[in-house]
């Protein structure tokens, strides 16, 4: 892991400002209010923990650039990614107010996340108490995206929930910007998929190779490639509606 010592504000918390802003609009002081928190950037690569599963955390932090994992250890050594963050999510909002943490984070890819201290974000909510609410829609939203996991586990088959993985992705970069060209960067290996989608490595394969034969998908480089998004969505079965990204 590297940091940066300098304090970085502004452009790392805009995402995280047209993100809140689906809830509510936010008034000119409330933006500054979120512009004016001190941040520090560390970078982090795949597969190193970002936040440790049992610690007590003085900070939360938030995904400026790259995608990284909620995951929880069990006992026997086996892992659960029980949902994935984007730019523009806090990774541990609710470290805030819960400890100590019940599960980790860990990067799913090259990361860059600003840290935000727990006595700075307090001090904004004291000064701008709207913010209350939306960051509780924030919280509300990313449970949300959790049940619906739980459920598309439990009742898909191996080839849905891939599509469905590959869909919620897809919009949720789209509506940061990450997606071009019909595709988005994509460096979650095929372990990682098969511990966020409850299966086997095999399974995982078999299913993205059914999916390419499809023409479903395109895989290159690191990247994923959708030629119809709407063909996906269909065959996912993907409703968007759970992840509210329009009022």
């Amino acid at each position: 892991m590297s940091a940066r010592a300098e304090e970085w504000q502004g452009p790392a918390l805009d995402h995280v400002i047209r993100k809140l802003a689906r809830f509510a609009p936010l008034s000119r002081d409330e933006i500054n209010g979120l512009r004016s928190l001190p941040v520090i950037p560390r970078e982090y690569a795949r597969g190193e923990v970002i936040v440790p599963q049992g610690s007590i955390q003085s900070e939360s932090a938030v995904v400026i650039s790259g995608i990284t994992c909620r995951t929880k250890h069990l006992s026997e050594g086996t892992r659960q990614i029980v949902s994935l963050q984007v730019p523009g999510d806090f990774v541990d909002l609710h470290s805030f107010v819960l400890k100590p943490m019940d599960h980790a984070v860990e990067a799913a890819s090259k990361v860059l996340i600003g840290r935000i201290s727990h006595p700075a974000i307090e001090d904004m909510l004291e000064r701008h108490p709207r913010l209350c609410r939306s960051l509780m829609w924030d919280m509300a939203v990313d449970a949300a995206m959790t049940r619906e996991w739980l459920a598309i586990t439990g009742r898909r088959t191996a080839y849905q929930r891939l599509a469905h993985l590959f869909c919620e992705l897809y919009f949720r970069l789209e509506w940061v910007g990450r997606v071009r060209d019909q595709g988005y960067d994509f460096a979650l290996t095929q372990e990682m998929l098969a511990d966020a989608s409850g299966l086997t490595p095999v399974h995982v394969n078999r299913s993205i190779q059914a999916l390419r034969a499809d023409g479903l998908i395109v895989t290159e480089r690191q990247r994923l490639m959708i030629p119809d998004i709407g063909a996906l969505v269909a065959a996912a079965n993907f409703d968007a509606a759970y992840l509210h990204l329009l009022k």
